[in-house]
């Protein structure tokens, strides 16, 4: 029997310690970073895809329901339709995308011109600072002659940027396809990879996360084009130039919160600064000012009315987080980082929430609701919520528990006080 026992002991694999999980997980961690910085250019497609994944799952599961369409064939119609809509856009605003840049050359051609032709021995006084002209137009002369090499619609690296840009819009169409029709299969291979234990902690998580990233795309969709609306309205009151470009400037801008506005208020000063109005009579720093006033208005609609109404309370952040945020996101994502810098940030925020509760034994999922509530109603929900997770929520019950004792004594001292009363009467 003891021969037995030592043969099933050394057939059971060794169970790692606590040290050779922390190296495990520090090697895990740096081997991660190291693929996002070595495949950071197929990070960007991939990031796209998902998204795209996401949003439109609750169309697929439409077409799927009403339809009673396998869900392959519902996916294959929706990127069907996406692609019946792209490509003739692509294709209609090539030619204007190649007329740009060829006026943008021809641009950059005659300034060099103009740099060429100063004097070579002029000095320029700037806060004191002697600077020879030469040098700077020699300077600005090779970077703008390399620039115009490489936006020349013929060039070699004009044409190998274009074809890249196709490569990686096909990588992102096909990512996107298989992340939409295989999102059950990845859904339940991630559930298995749960830890025992950590499922309803982990439903939780992803349902509060899911409620910010929808809340970020489908409103903030909604969101940019209301805003797009009223500032191309208010651009054309005002008389600002290109009034449409200004509203859907501002529009995208809406997509980067707490700091989209300020961004779209300094573009339209400027522009009223340098350019003035298409009709009021009026000078330009008077009409900077007026557009100002307009700018401050909007931002308080936009901040107290809209954002609140349309987007709620799950992606509200403080500037300054996002400022951090919109930082770390450009130089990780380039403008997908920045973009995605406000919802990544909030998710952040509650796993963060989660570990910390963990770290400090408190409960992660803390009863919702102002303490000064009624009795009743926070008697109530503490029950709720001890009975919901009775093994992960000690803290509601524990809550429940205080309440009722505050209640039996509240009973108990008024019982007290009535038949104390009672033979003075």
């Amino acid at each position: 029997m003891n021969n037995d026992a030592a043969e099933a002991a050394n057939t059971q694999p060794a169970q790692w310690t606590l040290p050779v999980k922390v190296i495990v997980s520090v090697l895990v961690l740096v081997l991660m970073g190291l693929a996002v910085y070595l495949f950071q250019p197929v990070l960007i497609p991939l990031t796209i895809g998902i998204i795209m994944a996401y949003v439109l799952q609750p169309v697929v599961r439409a077409i799927q329901r009403a339809a009673r369409l396998p869900r392959g064939l519902a996916t294959g119609l929706i990127y069907l339709a996406l692609l019946v809509l792209v490509v003739p856009v692509a294709w209609s605003l090539t030619p204007v995308v190649v007329r740009q840049v060829v006026y943008v050359q021809r641009e950059l051609i005659d300034f060099v011109r103009y740099l060429q032709s100063l004097s070579p021995g002029t000095t320029v006084e700037v806060m004191g600072i002697q600077f020879a002209v030469q040098d700077l137009v020699d300077e600005l002369t090779s970077s703008l002659t390399g620039l115009i090499r490489s936006v020349a619609p013929g060039s070699f690296t004009f044409v190998f940027g274009a074809a890249r840009t196709i490569l990686l819009v096909v990588f992102t169409f096909v990512i996107g396809f298989y992340f939409t029709r295989d999102a059950s299969r990845i859904a339940d291979w991630l559930r298995g990879m749960i830890p025992p234990g950590y499922g309803r902690d982990s439903e939780k998580l992803l349902t509060e996360i899911d409620g910010v990233w929808s809340a970020f795309f489908r409103g903030q969709v909604v969101l940019a084009l209301v805003v797009t609306v009223i500032l191309t309205v208010l651009s054309t009151i005002l008389g600002l130039p290109r009034p449409y470009l200004l509203g859907i400037w501002g529009g995208l801008l809406e997509f980067l919160p707490s700091i989209g506005n300020v961004i779209w208020g300094l573009t339209a000063v400027t522009v009223a600064l340098l350019h003035g109005s298409n009709y009021l009579p009026l000078p330009n720093g008077i009409f900077a000012l007026i557009v100002f006033g307009a700018y401050v208005a909007f931002a308080q609609v936009d901040i107290n009315i809209l954002i609140p109404r349309i987007i709620g309370q799950r992606v509200r952040l403080h500037p300054v987080v996002v400022i951090i945020g919109v930082i770390i996101g450009a130089s990780v994502g380039g403008v997908l980082g920045v973009a995605l810098a406000a919802p990544m940030i909030a998710s952040v925020r509650i796993l963060g929430r989660y570990v910390y509760a963990k770290l400090f034994d408190l409960d992660p999922f803390p009863m919702v609701g102002p303490p000064a509530a009624p009795v009743e109603e926070r008697e109530t929900q503490a029950e709720r919520l001890a009975a919901e997770a009775a093994p992960t929520r000690p803290l509601a019950g524990a809550i429940a528990e205080k309440v009722r004792r505050h209640r039996r004594s509240v009973g108990s001292t008024g019982d007290d006080d009535t038949r104390t009363e009672t033979p003075c009467d």
